[in-house]
């Protein structure tokens, strides 16, 4: 008896009640529900925090046409933080990042300074409600003397903070600052409380540089 092997069509194209249903469900889900896409900044404020976004894939029409996405207005960015700090990136327009949509309407949530509300409308999954996560994707890499530290640092390497289990390095253009157990270094040479000066002489004379 030879093995059953499902034709490689469309069921709704032969018109059976699974292959209606099956094409049903995915209209449904393609014009209806959002969920997260690849976007761009179009504009930001830094005051409220919210940004107009562009998404980043495109649509297509029943003829064939690729049509692009509308701009979305009144984006919350995403920060992170929590404990009374947090942290902030310069956003700017043509940023990439995540647009990534709600369960439910959020609005009067964040009216309410984030706290608890119920959904204002019943819109399910919608970008109206979303929230983007900005993302450095692409364009930026790490000396590899950091590959093993926490690093932040400008996309172009230029100014640099690297952190270990035992160090803390700060580094712009040729300068460096290293604050370890065995000291604070600059540029390598010892100017923590244990360094020594040479050619030191009594009176106004002035000694040489740290050792």
């Amino acid at each position: 008896m030879q093995p059953t092997v499902a034709p490689d069509i469309d069921g709704a194209d032969d018109g059976s009640l699974s292959g209606v249903l099956k094409s049903w469900i995915r209209s449904f889900i393609r014009e209806n529900l959002d969920d997260m896409l690849p976007a761009q900044v179009v504009s930001y404020d830094d005051a409220s925090n919210r940004a107009v976004i562009k998404p980043l894939i495109m649509v297509g029409t029943t003829d064939g046409q690729k049509i692009s996405r509308g701009s979305i207005p009144n984006i919350p960015v995403f920060r992170y933080g929590g404990g009374g700090f947090f942290i902030r990136f310069p956003i700017k327009p043509g940023d990439f990042g995540w647009l990534k949509a709600n369960d439910r309407d959020v609005s009067l949530m964040f009216q309410r300074g984030g706290r608890e509300d119920w959904p204002n409308t019943e819109r399910l999954h919608s970008f109206s409600d979303a929230m983007f996560f900005p993302d450095t994707i692409k364009d930026w890499a790490i000396s590899g003397a950091d590959s093993d530290a926490l690093v932040v640092q400008s996309m172009d390497g230029g100014a640099v903070v690297a952190i270990t289990a035992d160090s803390v390095e700060l580094r712009v253009g040729s300068q460096s600052l290293r604050l370890s157990s065995d000291g604070l270094q600059h540029n390598g040479v010892n100017i923590g409380a244990t360094h020594v000066h040479g050619n030191v002489e009594t009176g106004p004379n002035v000694s040489g540089v740290p050792q």
